[in-house]
C-alpha cells in the first residue's frame, strides 16, 4: 500500500494527513478534538473534502466533546429521525449497540448512502467507537467519485440526465429488519416510514464543495431510473450497484476502542460488516444535508 503525506502547521499543533488508498481515505494525526480553533479545523475540512472519509485514532471524548466537534461541520439531525438507539440528554446522538443477543439488522446486502430516501439527505455523520469486538464488525466505505471516474465515456454520456427514484421503505420494509417494528413505538415508526413519499435525485450528482461527480445510486433506497422501462431500469441500476463494489473504489476499517471516523454522504456510501458477535458499541451523530444536483 503506498502511503503520502501532507503536513498542515495550524498555529501550535502540526497536523498530518496520511492518504491510507488512493480512491478514498485519509488518517488524521497531530490534532486536538477536544479543544480545536477554527485555523485547526479548516485542514480537516480540506482533507474530508479531498479524500471523502477521515480516520482519526485512540480519543477518549466525553459526549460533550463528541456533539461540539460534530457541530463544526454542520448541523446535526435529531436521533429520532433514525432507526437507531437514543441517548438521554443527548437529543443528537445515535446508539448503535450490538452483540450476540442483539444482532445487527443488517444481516443481507445493505450498501447505502444514509437518508436518500428524503428530499435532502445527509451531509455526512461522525462515528465514535466506545467497545469493539476482537475481531470482526468492520465497515466499509465507497468512493462515488472514483467509481463514476471510472465509467466509460459512453455510460457517462447515457446517464447524463437521467434521475433515480429512492424510497426509504425499501431500505427498512423487508423481513429481515420487522424485528425493529415489534413493539409500540416500533410499529408507529413504521407506519410513518410507508408514508414516506418517493423522491427522485440525480443519478449523476455534482458535490456542492469540491465539484466533482459522483454516482449518486444506492441498493438500499433507489427503486429505479425515471423515464425508461422496467427492464432497462432494472438491468441499468444492476450493473450500477455491481461497479460500486469494485475493490479499487473501497476502503475498509477495522475498528479500534477510541476510533472516530467522519465521512461525507454526498460521495460515499457504505457498508456495515455483520459478522460479529462480541459487543459492538458506537455513538453517531448524523448531520443535515441539502438537495443534490
Amino acid at each position: 500500500m503506498v502511503e503520502a503525506s501532507v503536513n498542515f502547521h495550524a498555529p501550535e499543533i502540526p497536523m498530518q494527513v496520511t492518504e491510507i488508498v488512493p480512491a478514498i481515505g485519509a488518517a488524521i494525526e497531530g490534532v486536538d478534538l477536544a479543544c480545536m480553533s477554527d485555523a485547526h479545523f479548516a485542514p480537516i475540512h480540506d482533507a474530508l473534502m479531498a479524500h471523502h472519509v477521515l480516520f482519526f485514532r485512540g480519543w477518549q471524548l466525553s459526549k460533550e466533546n463528541l456533539v461540539a466537534f460534530a457541530r463544526r461541520w454542520g448541523e446535526p439531525q435529531a436521533a429520532t429521525e433514525s432507526s437507531f438507539g437514543k441517548l438521554d440528554g443527548f437529543a443528537e446522538i445515535d446508539v448503535l449497540d450490538y452483540d450476540a443477543t442483539r444482532p445487527p439488522y443488517v444481516t443481507q446486502e445493505m450498501w447505502h448512502t444514509d437518508f436518500t430516501g428524503r428530499e435532502q439527505p445527509t451531509m455526512g455523520s461522525v462515528l465514535y467507537a466506545l467497545e469493539v469486538p476482537e475481531a470482526g464488525g468492520d465497515t466499509i466505505w465507497v468512493s462515488l467519485a472514483a467509481a463514476y471516474d471510472a465509467l466509460s465515456e459512453r455510460m457517462k454520456t447515457y446517464l447524463a440526465g437521467l434521475r433515480a427514484e429512492h424510497r426509504t421503505i425499501k431500505a427498512f420494509g423487508d423481513d429481515i429488519r420487522s424485528k425493529l417494528w415489534q413493539d409500540e413505538a416500533g410499529q408507529k415508526r413504521f407506519e410513518q416510514i410507508k408514508a414516506l413519499a418517493p423522491v427522485d435525485h440525480p443519478v449523476v450528482r455534482t458535490h456542492p464543495v469540491s465539484g466533482r461527480k459522483a454516482l449518486f445510486v444506492n441498493e438500499g433506497y433507489t427503486t429505479r431510473l425515471l423515464g425508461l422501462a422496467r427492464k432497462e431500469s432494472d438491468a441499468v441500476l444492476s450493473y450500477l450497484f455491481d461497479h460500486l463494489r469494485t475493490p479499487e473504489f473501497q476502503i475498509r476499517h477495522h475498528w479500534r476502542k477510541g476510533d472516530l471516523v467522519v465521512w461525507d454522504n454526498r460521495i460515499t456510501q457504505h457498508y456495515a460488516v455483520a459478522d460479529y458477535g462480541m459487543r459492538r458499541l458506537m455513538y453517531r451523530i448524523t448531520l443535515k444535508g441539502d438537495r443534490p444536483v
